[in-house]
Protein backbone atom coordinates (compact mmCIF):
# COMPACT_ATOMS: atom_id res chain seq x y z
CA UNK A 1 0.00 0.00 0.00
CA UNK A 2 1.28 3.20 -0.93
CA UNK A 3 1.75 5.81 1.74
CA UNK A 4 -0.02 9.68 1.26
CA UNK A 5 2.01 12.46 0.76
CA UNK A 6 4.35 13.90 3.70
CA UNK A 7 1.66 16.80 3.38
CA UNK A 8 -0.64 15.26 4.17
CA UNK A 9 0.39 13.76 7.37
CA UNK A 10 1.59 16.71 8.95
CA UNK A 11 4.96 16.54 7.04
CA UNK A 12 6.80 14.78 10.00
CA UNK A 13 4.56 11.61 10.50
CA UNK A 14 4.00 10.75 14.05
CA UNK A 15 5.16 7.41 13.19
CA UNK A 16 8.55 8.87 12.90
CA UNK A 17 8.54 11.03 15.51
CA UNK A 18 7.49 7.76 17.75
CA UNK A 19 10.75 6.08 16.22
CA UNK A 20 13.23 9.19 16.91
CA UNK A 21 11.86 9.54 20.40
CA UNK A 22 12.53 5.49 21.14
CA UNK A 23 15.56 6.05 19.26
CA UNK A 24 16.92 8.84 22.06
CA UNK A 25 15.52 6.13 24.48
CA UNK A 26 17.95 3.54 22.90
CA UNK A 27 20.92 5.81 23.33
CA UNK A 28 20.38 6.63 27.11
CA UNK A 29 19.37 2.93 27.65
CA UNK A 30 23.36 1.43 26.10
CA UNK A 31 24.72 4.47 27.57
CA UNK A 32 23.66 3.26 31.48
CA UNK A 33 24.58 -0.10 30.21
CA UNK A 34 27.96 -0.11 28.71
CA UNK A 35 29.16 2.72 30.22
CA UNK A 36 31.34 0.86 32.67
CA UNK A 37 32.94 -1.13 30.29
CA UNK A 38 34.82 1.76 29.87
CA UNK A 39 35.09 3.66 33.34
CA UNK A 40 36.47 0.48 34.69
CA UNK A 41 39.58 1.17 32.94
CA UNK A 42 39.99 4.01 35.41
CA UNK A 43 38.55 2.32 38.64
CA UNK A 44 41.05 -0.34 38.28
CA UNK A 45 44.37 0.57 39.79
CA UNK A 46 46.77 0.46 37.33
CA UNK A 47 49.62 -1.51 39.58
CA UNK A 48 46.89 -4.50 40.21
CA UNK A 49 47.59 -6.01 36.73
CA UNK A 50 47.86 -9.57 36.86
CA UNK A 51 50.14 -10.27 34.07
CA UNK A 52 52.64 -8.29 31.59
CA UNK A 53 51.16 -8.02 27.88
CA UNK A 54 52.89 -10.03 25.57
CA UNK A 55 52.01 -7.12 23.15
CA UNK A 56 54.91 -4.84 24.53
CA UNK A 57 57.90 -7.92 23.89
CA UNK A 58 56.85 -8.95 20.61
CA UNK A 59 55.30 -5.88 18.87
CA UNK A 60 57.39 -3.16 20.80
CA UNK A 61 54.54 -1.55 21.93
CA UNK A 62 54.79 1.25 24.83
CA UNK A 63 54.06 4.61 25.27
CA UNK A 64 53.91 5.65 22.26
CA UNK A 65 50.02 4.46 22.10
CA UNK A 66 49.45 6.66 24.94
CA UNK A 67 50.12 6.36 28.54
CA UNK A 68 47.74 3.74 30.12
CA UNK A 69 48.51 4.73 33.77
CA UNK A 70 47.62 8.64 33.45
CA UNK A 71 44.71 7.38 35.72
CA UNK A 72 45.18 5.97 38.82
CA UNK A 73 42.04 3.75 39.92
CA UNK A 74 40.74 2.68 43.39
CA UNK A 75 39.97 -0.79 42.77
CA UNK A 76 42.26 -3.86 43.01
CA UNK A 77 40.11 -6.14 40.86
CA UNK A 78 41.67 -8.84 38.47
CA UNK A 79 40.32 -9.48 34.73
CA UNK A 80 37.99 -12.23 36.21
CA UNK A 81 36.43 -10.25 38.28
CA UNK A 82 36.31 -7.35 35.78
CA UNK A 83 34.03 -9.86 33.63
CA UNK A 84 32.21 -10.93 36.63
CA UNK A 85 30.81 -7.16 37.19
CA UNK A 86 30.58 -6.34 33.47
CA UNK A 87 29.08 -9.76 32.74
CA UNK A 88 26.52 -9.12 35.95
CA UNK A 89 24.27 -6.88 34.14
CA UNK A 90 23.09 -9.93 32.36
CA UNK A 91 22.13 -11.90 35.50
CA UNK A 92 19.15 -9.85 35.72
CA UNK A 93 18.43 -8.24 32.32
CA UNK A 94 17.49 -12.10 31.14
CA UNK A 95 14.66 -12.69 34.05
CA UNK A 96 12.47 -9.51 32.47
CA UNK A 97 12.43 -10.39 28.62
CA UNK A 98 9.36 -12.48 28.19
CA UNK A 99 7.27 -10.53 31.17
CA UNK A 100 8.65 -7.51 29.62
CA UNK A 101 7.37 -8.23 26.08
CA UNK A 102 4.11 -8.98 27.29
CA UNK A 103 3.24 -6.36 29.30
CA UNK A 104 3.79 -4.34 26.35
CA UNK A 105 1.56 -5.59 24.26
CA UNK A 106 -1.42 -5.93 27.10
CA UNK A 107 -0.75 -2.78 28.72
CA UNK A 108 1.33 -0.48 25.92
CA UNK A 109 4.94 -0.70 25.11
CA UNK A 110 5.16 3.44 25.88
CA UNK A 111 4.59 2.37 30.33
CA UNK A 112 6.59 0.07 29.50
CA UNK A 113 9.71 1.31 27.78
CA UNK A 114 9.43 4.66 29.52
CA UNK A 115 9.08 3.00 32.93
CA UNK A 116 12.31 0.57 32.73
CA UNK A 117 14.48 3.48 31.98
CA UNK A 118 13.15 5.27 34.87
CA UNK A 119 14.24 2.07 37.04
CA UNK A 120 17.67 1.75 35.43
CA UNK A 121 18.21 6.07 35.85
CA UNK A 122 17.56 5.56 39.71
CA UNK A 123 19.52 2.32 39.99
CA UNK A 124 22.30 3.63 37.89
CA UNK A 125 22.81 6.50 40.68
CA UNK A 126 23.88 3.81 43.14
CA UNK A 127 26.93 2.28 40.84
CA UNK A 128 29.72 4.78 42.51
CA UNK A 129 28.36 4.01 45.99
CA UNK A 130 28.45 0.54 45.36
CA UNK A 131 31.55 0.37 43.99
CA UNK A 132 33.29 2.02 47.38
CA UNK A 133 31.46 -0.95 48.79
CA UNK A 134 33.29 -3.76 47.12
CA UNK A 135 32.84 -5.60 43.95
CA UNK A 136 30.05 -7.86 45.50
CA UNK A 137 27.89 -5.15 46.09
CA UNK A 138 28.56 -3.72 42.54
CA UNK A 139 27.43 -7.05 40.80
CA UNK A 140 24.40 -6.91 43.13
CA UNK A 141 23.67 -3.35 41.13
CA UNK A 142 24.60 -4.46 37.78
CA UNK A 143 22.00 -7.41 38.43
CA UNK A 144 19.24 -4.91 39.41
CA UNK A 145 20.21 -2.53 37.10
CA UNK A 146 19.88 -4.98 34.41
CA UNK A 147 16.33 -6.39 35.87
CA UNK A 148 15.15 -3.02 35.04
CA UNK A 149 16.45 -2.62 30.95
CA UNK A 150 15.75 -6.34 30.61
CA UNK A 151 12.09 -4.91 29.18
CA UNK A 152 13.78 -2.14 26.88
CA UNK A 153 14.56 -4.25 23.49
CA UNK A 154 11.04 -6.19 23.63
CA UNK A 155 8.87 -3.19 24.25
CA UNK A 156 9.63 -1.43 21.29
CA UNK A 157 9.03 -4.39 19.16
CA UNK A 158 5.61 -4.32 20.61
CA UNK A 159 5.94 -0.30 19.76
CA UNK A 160 6.76 -1.61 15.98
CA UNK A 161 4.09 -3.96 15.81
CA UNK A 162 1.63 -0.95 16.26
CA UNK A 163 2.99 1.73 14.30
CA UNK A 164 5.04 0.58 11.55
CA UNK A 165 3.73 -0.46 8.34
CA UNK A 166 4.76 -3.33 6.64
CA UNK A 167 6.76 -1.95 3.79
CA UNK A 168 8.67 0.46 6.29
CA UNK A 169 9.27 -2.15 9.53
CA UNK A 170 13.20 -2.15 8.21
CA UNK A 171 13.58 1.52 8.50
CA UNK A 172 11.71 2.40 11.74
CA UNK A 173 13.54 -0.44 13.13
CA UNK A 174 16.74 0.63 12.59
CA UNK A 175 15.91 3.84 13.28
CA UNK A 176 14.85 2.50 16.45
CA UNK A 177 17.09 0.63 17.76
CA UNK A 178 20.55 2.52 15.86
CA UNK A 179 20.34 3.86 19.34
CA UNK A 180 22.13 1.12 20.88
CA UNK A 181 24.98 2.16 18.64
CA UNK A 182 24.53 5.78 19.11
CA UNK A 183 24.78 4.94 23.10
CA UNK A 184 27.80 3.21 22.69
CA UNK A 185 29.02 6.44 20.35
CA UNK A 186 28.47 9.00 22.62
CA UNK A 187 29.35 7.03 25.86
CA UNK A 188 32.54 6.09 25.65
CA UNK A 189 34.08 9.64 24.93
CA UNK A 190 31.73 11.19 27.00
CA UNK A 191 32.70 8.96 29.73
CA UNK A 192 36.41 9.58 28.76
CA UNK A 193 35.68 13.32 29.01
CA UNK A 194 34.00 13.39 32.47
CA UNK A 195 36.33 10.94 34.03
CA UNK A 196 39.11 13.59 32.53
CA UNK A 197 37.74 16.69 34.06
CA UNK A 198 35.35 15.04 36.69
CA UNK A 199 36.07 11.36 37.69
CA UNK A 200 34.99 8.72 37.27
CA UNK A 201 31.91 8.46 40.09
CA UNK A 202 30.70 11.41 37.97
CA UNK A 203 30.12 9.05 34.68
CA UNK A 204 27.12 7.29 36.35
CA UNK A 205 25.42 10.20 38.08
CA UNK A 206 25.82 12.52 35.04
CA UNK A 207 24.20 10.09 32.48
CA UNK A 208 21.38 8.67 34.57
CA UNK A 209 20.22 12.63 35.02
CA UNK A 210 20.21 12.94 31.35
CA UNK A 211 18.14 9.99 30.84
CA UNK A 212 15.68 11.15 33.25
CA UNK A 213 15.16 14.54 31.45
CA UNK A 214 14.20 12.01 28.32
CA UNK A 215 11.84 9.79 30.25
CA UNK A 216 9.82 13.15 30.76
CA UNK A 217 9.90 13.86 27.17
CA UNK A 218 9.28 10.25 26.30
CA UNK A 219 5.76 10.10 28.19
CA UNK A 220 4.57 13.79 27.14
CA UNK A 221 5.06 13.04 23.48
CA UNK A 222 4.54 8.85 22.39
CA UNK A 223 1.34 6.68 22.82
CA UNK A 224 1.05 3.43 23.18
CA UNK A 225 -0.58 3.24 19.29
CA UNK A 226 -1.65 5.12 16.35
CA UNK A 227 -5.59 5.23 18.26
CA UNK A 228 -4.98 6.40 21.01
CA UNK A 229 -2.66 9.23 19.85
CA UNK A 230 -4.10 12.27 19.93
CA UNK A 231 -1.28 14.56 17.80
CA UNK A 232 -1.55 12.23 14.81
CA UNK A 233 -3.43 13.22 11.58
CA UNK A 234 -6.70 11.02 10.61
CA UNK A 235 -4.85 10.58 7.29
CA UNK A 236 -1.88 8.38 9.06
CA UNK A 237 -3.63 6.98 11.10
CA UNK A 238 -5.71 5.24 9.06
CA UNK A 239 -2.84 4.42 6.74
CA UNK A 240 -1.05 3.01 9.61
CA UNK A 241 -4.27 0.91 10.06
CA UNK A 242 -5.52 -0.05 6.80
CA UNK A 243 -1.77 -1.16 6.16
CA UNK A 244 -1.65 -3.65 8.98
CA UNK A 245 -4.35 -5.01 8.00
CA UNK A 246 -5.83 -8.47 9.94
CA UNK A 247 -2.36 -9.31 10.66
CA UNK A 248 -2.23 -7.00 13.94
CA UNK A 249 -5.30 -7.39 16.68
CA UNK A 250 -6.29 -3.89 18.47
CA UNK A 251 -6.12 -5.94 21.38
CA UNK A 252 -3.68 -8.56 22.80
CA UNK A 253 -4.67 -12.14 22.11
CA UNK A 254 -3.57 -14.91 24.13
CA UNK A 255 -0.21 -16.42 22.98
CA UNK A 256 0.13 -20.37 21.59
CA UNK A 257 2.53 -21.21 23.02
CA UNK A 258 3.09 -24.63 21.61
CA UNK A 259 2.51 -23.74 18.04
CA UNK A 260 5.12 -20.47 18.99
CA UNK A 261 7.91 -23.22 20.56
CA UNK A 262 7.50 -25.77 17.11
CA UNK A 263 8.03 -23.39 14.99
CA UNK A 264 11.24 -23.60 13.22
CA UNK A 265 11.30 -20.03 12.09
CA UNK A 266 11.03 -18.80 15.09
CA UNK A 267 13.95 -21.29 16.20
CA UNK A 268 16.06 -19.49 13.11
CA UNK A 269 15.61 -16.22 14.87
CA UNK A 270 16.21 -17.41 18.22
CA UNK A 271 20.13 -19.18 17.10
CA UNK A 272 20.69 -15.92 15.44
CA UNK A 273 20.30 -13.95 18.08
CA UNK A 274 22.33 -16.36 20.34
CA UNK A 275 25.28 -16.69 17.76
CA UNK A 276 25.32 -12.46 17.20
CA UNK A 277 25.10 -11.66 20.81
CA UNK A 278 28.40 -14.00 21.67
CA UNK A 279 30.05 -11.72 18.85
CA UNK A 280 28.62 -8.74 19.75
CA UNK A 281 29.16 -8.70 23.15
CA UNK A 282 32.51 -9.78 23.07
CA UNK A 283 33.46 -7.54 21.21
CA UNK A 284 31.32 -4.61 22.77
CA UNK A 285 32.57 -5.63 26.90
CA UNK A 286 35.96 -6.52 25.75
CA UNK A 287 37.32 -4.06 22.63
CA UNK A 288 38.06 -1.22 25.75
CA UNK A 289 40.57 -4.12 27.57
CA UNK A 290 42.02 -5.10 24.28
CA UNK A 291 43.03 -1.65 23.21
CA UNK A 292 44.12 -0.88 26.38
CA UNK A 293 46.12 -4.40 26.99
CA UNK A 294 47.04 -5.52 23.64
CA UNK A 295 47.36 -1.93 21.71
CA UNK A 296 48.78 -0.12 24.21
CA UNK A 297 45.99 2.91 24.15
CA UNK A 298 45.43 4.97 26.73
CA UNK A 299 42.23 5.71 28.03
CA UNK A 300 40.88 8.90 25.84
CA UNK A 301 42.47 6.93 22.59
CA UNK A 302 40.69 4.00 23.73
CA UNK A 303 37.08 5.44 24.10
CA UNK A 304 37.40 7.01 20.53
CA UNK A 305 39.15 3.91 19.17
CA UNK A 306 36.35 1.60 21.03
CA UNK A 307 33.19 3.92 20.18
CA UNK A 308 33.85 5.16 16.31
CA UNK A 309 33.49 1.04 14.81
CA UNK A 310 29.68 1.48 16.31
CA UNK A 311 29.42 5.21 14.41
CA UNK A 312 30.36 2.53 11.56
CA UNK A 313 27.47 0.40 12.36
CA UNK A 314 25.05 2.99 12.79
CA UNK A 315 25.34 4.51 9.31
CA UNK A 316 25.29 0.90 7.93
CA UNK A 317 22.28 0.28 9.70
CA UNK A 318 20.95 2.77 7.79
CA UNK A 319 21.51 1.97 4.28
CA UNK A 320 21.07 -1.31 4.77
CA UNK A 321 17.47 -0.68 6.02
CA UNK A 322 16.56 1.63 3.47
CA UNK A 323 17.90 -0.38 0.55
CA UNK A 324 16.42 -3.62 2.47
CA UNK A 325 12.79 -1.76 2.72
CA UNK A 326 12.97 -0.60 -1.08
CA UNK A 327 13.97 -3.92 -2.61
CA UNK A 328 10.67 -5.98 -0.28
CA UNK A 329 8.73 -3.23 -2.62
CA UNK A 330 8.38 -5.56 -5.63
CA UNK A 331 11.68 -6.75 -6.06
CA UNK A 332 12.38 -9.14 -3.49
CA UNK A 333 10.48 -11.36 -1.49
CA UNK A 334 10.80 -10.35 2.86
CA UNK A 335 12.65 -13.50 3.30
CA UNK A 336 15.29 -12.94 0.79
CA UNK A 337 15.90 -9.96 2.39
CA UNK A 338 16.32 -10.69 6.00
CA UNK A 339 18.18 -13.96 4.95
CA UNK A 340 20.69 -11.80 2.29
CA UNK A 341 21.33 -8.73 5.54
CA UNK A 342 21.92 -11.33 8.25
CA UNK A 343 24.10 -13.17 6.38
CA UNK A 344 26.30 -9.97 5.75
CA UNK A 345 25.76 -9.23 9.42
CA UNK A 346 27.36 -12.34 10.37
CA UNK A 347 29.97 -14.07 7.87
CA UNK A 348 31.43 -10.71 7.34
CA UNK A 349 32.64 -9.99 11.14
CA UNK A 350 33.25 -13.90 11.18
CA UNK A 351 35.63 -13.36 8.46
CA UNK A 352 37.18 -10.52 10.07
CA UNK A 353 37.86 -11.70 13.16
CA UNK A 354 39.20 -14.92 11.73
CA UNK A 355 41.92 -11.66 10.09
CA UNK A 356 42.51 -10.52 13.00
CA UNK A 357 44.96 -13.36 13.92
CA UNK A 358 47.46 -12.15 10.67
CA UNK A 359 48.25 -8.92 12.02
CA UNK A 360 48.32 -8.60 15.95
CA UNK A 361 51.34 -6.48 15.73
CA UNK A 362 49.70 -4.10 13.11
CA UNK A 363 48.08 -0.99 15.16
CA UNK A 364 46.37 -0.06 11.89
CA UNK A 365 45.64 -3.14 10.33
CA UNK A 366 43.97 -4.32 13.51
CA UNK A 367 41.81 -1.36 14.05
CA UNK A 368 40.67 -0.85 10.72
CA UNK A 369 39.24 -4.70 10.78
CA UNK A 370 37.91 -4.42 14.13
CA UNK A 371 35.90 -1.53 12.39
CA UNK A 372 34.98 -3.17 9.17
CA UNK A 373 33.59 -6.19 11.96
CA UNK A 374 31.08 -4.06 14.15
CA UNK A 375 30.31 -1.62 10.61
CA UNK A 376 28.82 -4.84 9.25
CA UNK A 377 26.44 -5.84 12.01
CA UNK A 378 24.60 -3.02 10.99
CA UNK A 379 23.03 -5.43 8.78
CA UNK A 380 20.90 -7.26 12.11
CA UNK A 381 18.22 -5.23 11.89
CA UNK A 382 17.26 -5.82 8.47
CA UNK A 383 18.12 -9.36 9.37
CA UNK A 384 16.69 -11.54 12.04
CA UNK A 385 16.28 -8.84 14.64
CA UNK A 386 12.90 -7.12 12.97
CA UNK A 387 12.16 -10.76 11.48
CA UNK A 388 9.84 -11.52 14.93
CA UNK A 389 7.22 -8.53 13.62
CA UNK A 390 6.95 -10.12 9.89
CA UNK A 391 6.08 -13.82 11.10
CA UNK A 392 3.99 -12.85 14.01
CA UNK A 393 3.16 -9.00 14.45
CA UNK A 394 0.51 -9.74 17.30
CA UNK A 395 3.22 -11.12 19.43
CA UNK A 396 6.53 -9.07 18.43
CA UNK A 397 7.06 -7.99 21.71
CA UNK A 398 6.81 -11.89 23.13
CA UNK A 399 8.91 -13.69 20.64
CA UNK A 400 11.52 -11.01 20.99
CA UNK A 401 11.79 -11.36 24.99
CA UNK A 402 11.76 -15.45 24.37
CA UNK A 403 14.73 -14.71 21.92
CA UNK A 404 16.22 -11.73 23.41
CA UNK A 405 16.18 -14.07 26.97
CA UNK A 406 18.03 -16.75 25.09
CA UNK A 407 20.06 -14.26 23.66
CA UNK A 408 21.48 -12.58 26.74
CA UNK A 409 22.84 -15.43 27.88
CA UNK A 410 25.62 -14.75 25.87
CA UNK A 411 26.13 -11.61 26.74
CA UNK A 412 27.26 -12.36 30.39
CA UNK A 413 29.08 -16.37 29.04
CA UNK A 414 30.99 -14.43 26.75
CA UNK A 415 32.69 -12.09 28.80
CA UNK A 416 33.46 -14.37 31.59
CA UNK A 417 34.97 -16.90 29.00
CA UNK A 418 37.11 -13.58 28.05
CA UNK A 419 38.07 -13.29 31.63
CA UNK A 420 38.98 -17.01 32.08
CA UNK A 421 41.28 -17.44 29.17
CA UNK A 422 43.29 -13.75 29.29
CA UNK A 423 43.29 -13.68 33.31
CA UNK A 424 46.96 -13.37 33.99
CA UNK A 425 47.41 -14.31 30.32
CA UNK A 426 47.23 -11.38 28.36
CA UNK A 427 48.61 -12.61 25.21
CA UNK A 428 47.91 -12.91 21.73
CA UNK A 429 47.59 -16.73 21.67
CA UNK A 430 44.54 -16.67 23.97
CA UNK A 431 42.87 -13.80 22.48
CA UNK A 432 43.05 -16.05 19.62
CA UNK A 433 41.14 -18.00 21.04
CA UNK A 434 38.33 -15.50 21.60
CA UNK A 435 38.14 -14.31 18.19
CA UNK A 436 37.91 -18.55 16.61
CA UNK A 437 34.93 -18.71 19.37
CA UNK A 438 33.15 -15.91 18.36
CA UNK A 439 33.75 -16.58 14.58
CA UNK A 440 32.21 -20.27 15.04
CA UNK A 441 28.96 -18.98 16.67
CA UNK A 442 28.52 -16.29 13.71
CA UNK A 443 29.21 -18.75 11.07
CA UNK A 444 26.67 -21.31 12.85
CA UNK A 445 23.51 -19.50 13.49
CA UNK A 446 24.10 -17.44 9.98
CA UNK A 447 23.69 -20.98 8.04
CA UNK A 448 20.94 -21.98 10.30
CA UNK A 449 18.91 -18.79 9.76
CA UNK A 450 20.01 -19.06 6.22
CA UNK A 451 18.08 -22.28 5.55
CA UNK A 452 14.97 -22.24 8.08
CA UNK A 453 13.98 -18.26 8.58
CA UNK A 454 10.39 -17.08 7.23
CA UNK A 455 9.53 -13.75 5.75
CA UNK A 456 6.10 -14.66 5.75
CA UNK A 457 3.17 -14.33 8.67
CA UNK A 458 2.84 -17.65 10.49
CA UNK A 459 -0.45 -19.49 10.55
CA UNK A 460 -0.68 -18.96 14.39
CA UNK A 461 -0.01 -15.07 14.29
CA UNK A 462 -4.08 -15.49 14.35
CA UNK A 463 -5.50 -17.48 17.28
CA UNK A 464 -8.36 -19.73 16.62
CA UNK A 465 -11.59 -18.85 18.53
CA UNK A 466 -14.33 -20.66 18.69
CA UNK A 467 -17.97 -18.35 19.17
CA UNK A 468 -21.39 -19.44 19.57
CA UNK A 469 -23.75 -17.11 18.29
CA UNK A 470 -27.19 -18.71 19.50
CA UNK A 471 -29.45 -18.74 22.64
CA UNK A 472 -30.43 -22.04 21.57
CA UNK A 473 -28.23 -25.14 23.29
CA UNK A 474 -29.42 -27.58 20.41
CA UNK A 475 -28.89 -24.99 17.34
CA UNK A 476 -25.63 -23.37 17.08
CA UNK A 477 -23.52 -21.23 14.66
CA UNK A 478 -19.97 -22.34 15.40
CA UNK A 479 -17.37 -20.11 14.13
CA UNK A 480 -13.72 -20.66 13.84
CA UNK A 481 -11.10 -18.39 11.54
CA UNK A 482 -11.22 -19.90 7.53
CA UNK A 483 -14.02 -22.01 8.76
CA UNK A 484 -17.62 -21.97 9.10
CA UNK A 485 -19.50 -25.33 10.51
CA UNK A 486 -22.96 -24.75 10.49
CA UNK A 487 -25.16 -27.22 13.21
CA UNK A 488 -28.81 -27.82 12.33
CA UNK A 489 -28.29 -24.16 11.28
CA UNK A 490 -32.18 -22.55 10.63
CA UNK A 491 -32.26 -18.60 10.06
CA UNK A 492 -35.74 -18.84 12.36
CA UNK A 493 -33.20 -20.25 15.37
CA UNK A 494 -29.70 -17.78 14.28
CA UNK A 495 -29.73 -15.43 16.93
CA UNK A 496 -26.78 -13.36 15.17
CA UNK A 497 -25.47 -13.15 11.37
CA UNK A 498 -21.81 -12.97 10.92
CA UNK A 499 -20.27 -11.28 7.30
CA UNK A 500 -17.77 -13.17 5.22
CA UNK A 501 -14.79 -11.64 6.92
CA UNK A 502 -16.10 -12.43 10.60
CA UNK A 503 -15.74 -8.27 11.73
CA UNK A 504 -19.03 -7.42 11.51
CA UNK A 505 -22.37 -9.59 13.81
CA UNK A 506 -26.03 -8.32 13.12
CA UNK A 507 -28.90 -9.43 14.86
CA UNK A 508 -31.13 -11.46 12.72
CA UNK A 509 -34.50 -10.07 12.24
CA UNK A 510 -35.62 -13.86 11.37
CA UNK A 511 -35.03 -14.82 14.42
CA UNK A 512 -38.25 -16.63 16.34
CA UNK A 513 -38.35 -16.98 20.14
CA UNK A 514 -39.43 -20.12 21.47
Amino acid sequence: MEAPKWKDQGYLPKRYVVAIMAFLGMVFNYMLRVNINLTIVAMVKGNNVTNHSEAEDVCGFGNDGGDSDSFEGDFEWNEWTQSLITGAFFWGYIWTQIPGGRMAEVFGARRVFGGALVCASIVSFFIPLAAKSGSVTLIVVRVILGLSEGATFPSTHALLAAWAPPLERSTLSTIIYAGSQAGTIIAFPLAAAIIESLGWEAVFYIQAGLTLAWCLAWFLVVADNPGSDKRITEVEREYIYASLGDSKERKAPPVPWTQVLTSIPFWAILIAGVGNNWGFYTLLTDLPLYMKNMLQQDIKSNAVLSGMPYLGMWIFSLIVSWVGDRLRNGTLSTQTVRKLANTIAHVGPAICLLSLTFVECNRGATIAILFIAVTLQGGIYTGFMVNHVDIAPNFAGTLFGITNAAATIPGWVAPMTVGALTNGQQTFGQWRKVFYISAAWFIADAIFFLIFASGSEQYWNKVEETKVLSVNAERKVVLKPGNVHVLQSDPAYDVYVVDSNFRNTYVNTAFKRD
